[in-house]
């Protein structure tokens, strides 16, 4: 069937991956000597809240990152930690203007699906000169991938078959909604996975996989 929903993920698809350096300079006031190591289980340790919890909220993500990490998360290092994040200026992943502007010109509806918060999220699309590409903004106060209610959600009031999901993110933004149904596109910018899975390395390359 045509697609007609583009469902797109932020980080380090839309957006180049450079919040590994926002969170150091975040964690570096509050962690001093244990930032290193905090950087080092970070990543895995969102992956578990994301898989355990179905929206992101403060004081429980709080609790769980002191619990987990045991390093004392307060509140105040959640709301430094998003605040930050609001005012990076980003940088676009090669070919994002051009792909959304051909998809825009072929009359789809683009939507990002992210599982940080929404505030931050938007922000960063202004920052980078492309929220107005997009119809709707699904966030993680809401719902987180992988679980299926972020998907169903992002497909809003389209048919299944018409929606594609984009990202980086091999298990979210691939194996999960294709559990679910859903089309997908990997972006395998370092072709780092196999060819078994639909792909591209170039955001331009897209375009080839939706009519």
């Amino acid at each position: 069937m045509k697609k007609n929903r583009i469902i797109f993920d932020l980080d380090c698809t839309l957006l180049t991956c450079n919040y590994r350096l926002v969170e150091t300079a975040v964690f570096e006031p509050f962690f001093k000597e244990e930032t290193e190591y905090l950087m080092t289980v970070i990543a895995h340790l969102l992956d578990e809240y994301e898989a355990i919890n179905s929206t992101y909220e403060d004081e429980k993500l709080s609790n769980f990152l002191t619990e987990r990490s045991g390093l004392i998360f307060t509140p105040e290092i959640i709301k430094a930690w998003k605040n930050t994040m609001m005012h990076e200026a980003d940088t676009m992943e090669e070919g994002v203007i051009e792909t959304l502007e051909e998809l825009k010109s072929k009359d789809k509806s683009l939507v990002v699906l992210t599982n940080w918060y929404g505030r931050s999220q938007i922000s960063r699309l202004k920052n980078a000169g492309i929220y107005d590409y997009f119809d709707e903004i699904y966030t993680g106060e809401y719902q987180l991938k992988p679980h299926s209610e972020a998907y169903m959600r992002s497909i809003g009031d389209y048919d299944i078959r018409e929606c594609l999901i984009v990202g980086d993110n091999i298990y979210k933004d691939y194996d999960a909604p294709m559990t679910h149904g859903i089309d997908a596109v990997l972006y395998d910018k370092k072709d780092v996975h196999s060819n078994e899975y639909v792909k591209i390395k170039k955001m331009n390359e897209l375009v080839k996989h939706i009519k």
